[in-house]
């Protein structure tokens, strides 16, 4: 079945985003990853569980959540995340040290680690998940789920983001150590090393080449909406480094913070043309950047008390933004900042208040979106909420 946009997407006046879905968790989500036609979805939390949940079986599924699970929610989420396995995510020992010896010289139990970052081949063929010890391992959903097949060791601290290369042959991995790697899967070497932060790494992204259209295929293996070669960073210190891959040598952009800004960035994004970047501010900002000229366009303001911009995550049509701030996640229209209406050019997306969001997915096909609230081990409260979201365009 091929993925296309469901229609009206690039042309509709606003979107109704729905929650329907509650994917119970005891504990902060750090991450979460899932395939492209969102079959499976996986969370990264901070009890050492990687979760794997069917998700259309949640969307159209008959298991309801109890009365107590209910509290809390809004009203159109009533059905309960179906969970079809769960592992551990296990720090593996070292060829040199076989296994963990204790002092009486038996074997320890292997020791859990915080999932701090997930991603997964777009069918689920593999995925990484990043360790507490720098460690990045290399497992199997489908076959054999959950077991380790290989480790990827260079970091020295806690690895907070990972994201694969968009021809799946490789990936980039960002660590609380301040450095960016990029591994090839094929040999598990690191290829190249992307220094210039001198803070812990929050996020991750490809730039986009170009604008979806309504025909565009997403399961077609020609069809490649990433740029290859441009490559953003983002560290917790507020700054922004484009990587320019084909040239090994080059240093990277740097994007700093404007004067009175907060020096803090959880996560930043770019318009689907890839013209611009957007990141999230400690101060309930949003910064718009021109990619092309490097050049800060403006400050895009949430309501006063809303607290920090944990996540944003920009829409197919170009217009649309997703903020999610502790209090709310609302959805921007970038298109009517300057207008002078008294109107605010947003709307809130119902189902998250009160906690830091650590993750927002919406698919390829833009019919669906998961929200995760976790606070990734930096500050600030969580709901310990996943959240699966109908998206449908209003014309």
């Amino acid at each position: 079945i091929p993925l296309t946009l469901q229609p009206n997407v690039l042309e509709c006046r606003t979107f109704d985003i729905m929650p329907l879905v509650l994917a119970v968790h005891p504990c902060n989500i750090y991450c979460m990853a899932a395939t492209q036609c969102m079959r499976w979805v996986f969370t990264g939390s901070e009890d050492g569980y990687i979760r794997k949940y069917d998700f259309f079986a949640s969307m159209n599924g008959k298991t309801m959540l109890t009365q107590g699970q209910r509290h809390g929610q809004v009203d159109s989420v009533t059905k309960a995340g179906i969970l079809t396995s769960y592992w551990e995510n296990e720090e593996q020992p070292n060829k040199l040290q076989q296994q963990f010896l204790g002092e009486d010289g038996l074997p320890n139990e292997s020791k859990m680690s915080a999932v701090y970052s997930l991603d997964c081949h777009s069918e689920a063929v593999f995925a990484l998940s990043g360790l507490e010890s720098g460690s990045i391992n290399l497992w199997t959903p489908r076959h054999e789920e959950g077991s380790c097949h290989h480790v990827f060791r260079q970091h020295t601290g806690p690895v907070s983001a990972i994201k694969l290369t968009p021809d799946q042959q490789g990936f980039i991995s960002g660590s609380w150590d301040h450095s960016v790697l990029q591994w090839d899967l094929d040999n598990g070497a690191v290829v190249r090393t992307y220094a210039g932060h001198g803070s812990q790494i929050s996020s991750l992204s490809f730039q986009p080449t170009e604008m979806p259209t309504a025909t565009m295929d997403f399961s077609s293996p020609t069809t490649n909406c990433s740029n290859d070669s441009v490559l953003m960073s983002t560290s917790v210190d507020g700054m922004i480094c484009l990587w320019d891959r084909r040239d090994p040598t080059q240093l990277p952009r740097k994007l700093m913070p404007p004067e009175k800004i907060p020096p803090w960035c959880l996560s930043a994004c770019w318009s689907a043309d890839g013209k611009r970047i957007y990141c999230g501010r400690r101060n309930g900002t949003v910064d718009e950047w021109d990619f092309a000229e490097g050049r800060f366009i403006q400050s895009i303001r949430m309501p006063a008390n809303s607290g920090p911009v944990s996540f944003v995550k920009s829409l197919p049509n170009n217009k649309h933004l997703i903020c999610a701030s502790q209090d709310n996640i609302r959805l921007w229209n970038v298109t009517e900042l300057d207008s002078k209406s008294s109107l605010r050019p947003f709307q809130i997306v119902a189902g998250h208040h009160g906690g830091l969001i650590s993750n927002v997915h919406i698919d390829p096909t833009c019919k669906y979106m998961i929200t995760t609230s976790g606070n990734r081990e930096w500050e600030g409260p969580s709901t310990n909420g996943c959240l699966f979201y109908d998206i449908q365009p209003l014309l």
